[in-house]
């Protein structure tokens, strides 16, 4: 298990690595290029199919209460994995229900079909990745899913998106970051920061309401709203704010479970009656 960078999470748990990619998302994956770089000790197989069993039990160790996201390295419902392996990972988030774990899915189709053979269990939070129009069908498949929380993941935001956020309890938002944005012609397709005039990174003018729309589409229809970065070579290059504030909002937890503790995520908190 390691602490993370990514500021709607506190702890990624990693029982597979490898993955296939899926979508333009996918074209310059974090993930892969962390994988393909250290391919050798820390990942024996690069970013092909690599299951951890040594890695099942990790969060039984951990006492206090933690948002954990699960395969920020894979996609636990990438086809090559078998439902057996899978169900050793639920049976780890049902034995630790102190703990709330995220799942993230390009392939929300298996999510469900999986949801169908074993019921999900109230820690385990069901989410898609939309990062084009196109792909906003996903959330008609993720509505199916039974799961007390569903979320979405517009990162890397690379289209305009409208959406009915029916059924679904928290929205991510963000801009791509990584080296490949030096790059004008990359930038230009898929940049939502660009170099400021002086020095520094700042948010795309022409792209700013992609994020505005985000965020009034889930005012509109009562959704907790994350906007995590604008992007740019790295994470932090352009900030986060959005019409001069952050926007930190969670979803609130099933009655009667434990609730996120984190003090950090606890301070970032800024509305009222979330959480």
């Amino acid at each position: 298990m390691n602490e993370t960078g990514i500021i709607w999470t506190e702890i990624t748990w990693n029982p597979v690595t490898g993955c296939d990619l899926l979508t333009s998302g996918c074209a310059f994956c974090y993930a892969k290029t962390l994988a393909e770089q250290r391919r050798g000790p820390a990942f024996p197989n690069g970013f092909e199919l690599t299951l951890r069993p040594h890695k099942l039990r990790d969060p039984i160790r951990i006492k206090e209460p933690s948002l954990i996201f699960v395969n920020s390295m894979s996609d636990l419902f990438w086809e090559k994995i078998d439902d057996e392996y899978r169900d050793r990972v639920l049976d780890t988030i049902e034995q630790t229900p102190r703990h709330q774990y995220q799942v993230l899915t390009k392939r929300p189709d298996v999510m469900l079909r999986y949801s169908r053979r074993r019921r999900l269990p109230s820690n385990f939070w069901a989410g898609v990745t939309i990062e084009e129009q196109k792909f906003v069908g996903r959330l008609d498949t993720l509505r199916a899913v039974d799961a007390e929380i569903r979320f979405v993941s517009a990162e890397p935001l690379l289209s305009p998106l409208t959406m009915d956020l029916s059924g679904i309890h928290w929205l991510i938002g963000g801009g791509e970051s990584g080296n490949h944005l030096m790059r004008e012609t990359t930038r230009n397709l898929r940049g939502m920061a660009e170099p400021a005039p002086r020095h520094g990174w700042q948010p795309r003018a022409d792209r700013y309401d992609w994020a505005r729309g985000l965020r009034d589409q889930c005012v509109a229809q009562g959704v907790p709203f994350h906007w995590k970065q604008w992007g740019g070579p790295n994470s932090k290059s352009a900030g986060r704010e959005l019409d001069g504030r952050t926007w930190e909002q969670w979803p609130r937890l099933p009655k009667g479970k434990t609730q996120i503790t984190n003090p950090h995520l606890l301070a970032s908190i800024k509305q009222p009656g979330l959480l």
